[in-house]
């Protein structure tokens, strides 16, 4: 089994297990549920190959749930483990056609979630990079924060930017972009995907939202209301949009 850096100084191997921060692991628990449900919707098997971007839990999850090899692609060296092999490569450098990464692939699924609001390359370029990588009628399941979620219109209603501001950690700079659904309906349509489904939810635990070391206690009676209550919001407004598309 062979290590690599990540950011914090965790190893690849603590960020799949989840080891390195426990909180975020809880925060996203229900959001790596969902994900894995649709993966065995999408048909998913075994001999499936999988290409999850930006390693977690989820890629240890998807993994062991499903009973096949996954790859995954981030900022930490190449590494390969028992049931996973991690691929480096920025995607921040697919503004750059001649960096592409062509080594790797082709793939029956590619997991996009959560990552595409931290890149600062215009999402066009990064995914007709992705769909150089998938096979055709293959699948892209896209995941991102929904950028007019009703806390966020609230937040600027009331004159507080709903953004956070950009970081100083080069490899965690948070959020440079958010989009709204319409938004990646064009994105992904115009670099070659078809549209099969679009969901609105809210999968993330509140009672853990503070994350940032892992070590932060719950907010279990807050939270836990704050989960019902996000809930109940319409569909539209709800912070979490997933998309399910597939390469024309």
């Amino acid at each position: 089994m062979m290590s690599s850096s990540a950011p914090g100084g965790a190893s690849i191997g603590q960020v799949i297990s989840g080891a390195a921060n426990p909180a975020y692991a809880a925060f996203h628990r229900p959001r790596f549920v969902f994900l894995l449900d649709l993966l065995r919707t999408c048909g998913a098997t075994g001999t499936s190959r999988i290409l999850d971007i930006g390693a977690s839990q989820l890629t240890s999850w998807i993994a062991s749930e499903l009973g096949v090899h996954v790859e995954s692609m981030g900022l930490e060296e190449d590494a390969r483990f028992e049931n996973v092999t991690h691929h480096r490569f920025d995607l921040n450098a697919a503004q750059d056609r001649s960096q592409w990464r062509l080594d790797i692939g082709p793939y029956d699924i590619i997991v996009f979630a959560e990552v595409l609001e931290h890149l600062f390359t215009a999402p066009e370029l990064v995914l007709q990079y992705l769909r150089e990588l998938v096979v055709p009628g293959g699948a892209l399941v896209l995941q991102t924060p929904n950028a007019v979620a009703l806390r966020k219109r609230i937040k600027m209603a009331i004159g507080s930017h709903p953004f956070e501001r950009i970081r100083i950690q080069r490899d965690n700079p948070g959020h440079f972009r958010e989009y709204t659904a319409s938004e990646l309906r064009q994105l992904l349509a115009g670099a070659g995907f078809s549209i099969e489904r679009v969901w609105f939810e809210h999968y993330f635990d509140v009672r853990y939202a503070r994350h940032e070391t892992g070590r932060e206690p719950p907010s279990l009676m807050a939270g836990a209301l704050k989960n019902v209550l996000h809930r109940l919001v319409p569909p539209s407004l709800r912070e979490g949009i997933t998309i399910l598309a597939r390469r024309i």
